[in-house]
C-alpha cells in the first residue's frame, strides 16, 4: 500500500500504518475492510475505513485488534505504547534494572552540566558497539547502552548528536528477542524520530532500514518493517547500506507472507544496491554481507 506522509507529532501510530497513497484510494480501503470482514465476521465498509484514514474517527478497541491481526502489527504499537516524551522513563522501567541508578543518574546530570562526549566520541562508541555485538550478549549490550542513551540524552543540541541517539535507540532496540516485538518496535519508532530530528538523510535512512531488517528477518510485526522499508527507500534512492537493510527487510517479509514474486524481484535490487554499497569485510553488526 502507497503511503501518505503524516509528519505531525500528534498523529496515532495506527495512522501511519492505515493510510494510503492518493491513488487507488478507494480500492486499498475496501481490500482493508474486507480482510477485516473476512477474518471477524464483521461487516465494516471502506466509508468507515476511509473515515479512519483521514482522521474523522479513531478506531475502538475492537477494531485495533482486528487491525493489530490483519496488518501484523503489535497491538501494542497501534495503541501508541511509547511516546516520545517518556524517553528517560522507558529506558529506566526497560534494561537499566542492573545498573546503579545513582550511577546513571550522576552520569546524565554531568553531561548536562560539564557535557559529555564529542560527537567524534560517540562515533566511535558506535562503531565499537557494532563490533562487541558479534561476540557479546544482547543483555550485556542492552546494559551498557542504557547507560549511553541516559547521557546523550543530555546533550540532544545539536543535529549530529539526535542522529547518535537515533542510532544508538536502533542498536538498543535490537537487543530485544523477537518474542517481545512490542518493546522492539516503540524503540525503532523513538529511533526514527530521532533520526529525523537530526536532518541527516544517511541516518534516517538506516535507522530505518536497520529496523526494516531486524523485523523482517525474525517474522516480527512484518507491517511495520513494511511501513519503515517504505520510508526508508522513499526518503532516498541513494546506495548505502541503510537503503540495502530496507530493501531486504521488505524481502524478507514478503518471502514469510508467501510472496515469491516480490521477494525475488527485492533481491535483485537488493543485489544492485549492494554491488554499489555492499560490506565484504567489515566484522560488525552493522556489515551486510552477501
Amino acid at each position: 500500500m502507497g503511503k501518505r506522509s503524516r509528519s505531525g507529532p500528534q498523529s496515532p501510530w495506527f495512522l501511519d500504518v492505515i493510510s494510503f497513497g492518493e491513488s487507488a484510494v478507494a480500492h486499498e480501503e475496501a481490500r482493508l475492510a474486507d480482510a477485516i470482514n473476512e477474518a471477524f465476521g464483521t461487516n465494516l465498509n471502506r466509508e468507515y475505513v476511509s473515515r479512519w484514514e483521514r482522521s474523522k474517527v479513531a478506531p475502538g478497541s475492537f477494531y485495533l485488534r482486528c487491525l493489530s491481526a490483519v496488518l501484523d502489527v503489535p497491538l501494542a504499537v497501534l495503541e501508541g505504547e511509547v511516546k516520545r516524551r517518556t524517553f528517560l522513563s522507558d529506558v529506566a522501567a526497560t534494561a537499566i534494572a542492573p545498573v546503579v541508578a545513582s550511577d546513571l543518574l550522576s552520569a546524565g546530570f554531568a553531561a548536562r552540566l560539564h557535557g559529555g562526549p564529542s560527537v567524534d566520541d560517540w562515533e566511535g562508541k558506535l562503531a565499537n558497539y557494532g563490533t562487541e555485538y558479534m561476540s557479546l550478549g544482547a543483555a550485556d549490550i542492552q546494559r551498557r547502552i542504557s547507560g549511553e542513551l541516559v547521557v546523550v540524552q543530555q546533550q540532544l543540541d545539536t543535529p549530529q548528536l539526535w542522529s547518535v541517539a537515533a542510532r544508538l535507540m536502533t542498536l538498543y532496540a535490537k537487543t530485544f528477542p523477537g518474542s517481545d516485538g512490542v518493546k522492539a518496535v516503540s524503540w525503532y519508532r523513538m529511533a526514527a524520530e530521532a533520526a529525523d530530528q537530526s536532518g541527516d538523510d544517511d541516518a534516517r535512512v538506516w535507522v530505518r532500514g536497520r529496523a526494516a531488517i531486524a523485523l523482517g528477518y525474525e517474522g516480527a510485526a512484518l507491517g511495520v518493517a513494511d511501513l519503515l522499508a517504505d520510508q526508508a527507500m522513499a526518503i532516498s534512492e541513494k546506495p548505502s547500506l541503510g537503503l540495502l537493510n530496507a530493501i531486504m527487510g521488505k524481502a524478507h517479509a514478503a518471502a514469510l507472507r508467501g510472496d515469491t514474486k516480490t521477494a525475488r524481484k527485492l533481491m535483485d535490487d537488493g543485489r544492485r544496491v549492494f554491488d554499489n554499497a555492499g560490506s565484504y569485510e567489515q566484522t560488525s553488526d552493522y556489515a551486510v554481507p552477501w
